[in-house]
């Protein structure tokens, strides 16, 4: 029993971990997103120029945003505590 508690823990650090590291690598990629745009429209916006700047300021502005919504409606539906996949196990060749 008090393995299992450990081992629960474990996977608590480990999850928490991953979120916390996905939340920064969200948070730089949508900040350099916000300025690469921000760039072009201070310096390059009135004469129409380097237009290829807007389309990949704005997916790194707005693809973290989908991705962490993903992870946290896959995080909600998710009602395996103990990580092991079911399914698979009914499914015998």
């Amino acid at each position: 029993m008090n393995t299992m508690m450990k081992m629960k823990t474990r996977n608590e650090k480990k999850k928490n971990m991953s979120s916390k590291s996905f939340l920064l690598y969200s948070m730089i990629v949508s900040i350099f997103g916000g300025s690469f745009l921000s760039y072009w429209f201070y310096k390059y916006h009135p004469t129409n120029s380097n237009l290829w700047m807007v389309p990949i300021g704005l997916l790194s502005l707005v693809t973290p945003a989908f991705l962490s919504l993903s992870v946290l409606i896959f995080d909600l539906c998710d009602d395996d505590d103990d990580n092991n996949n079911l399914d698979l196990e009914l499914i015998k060749v």
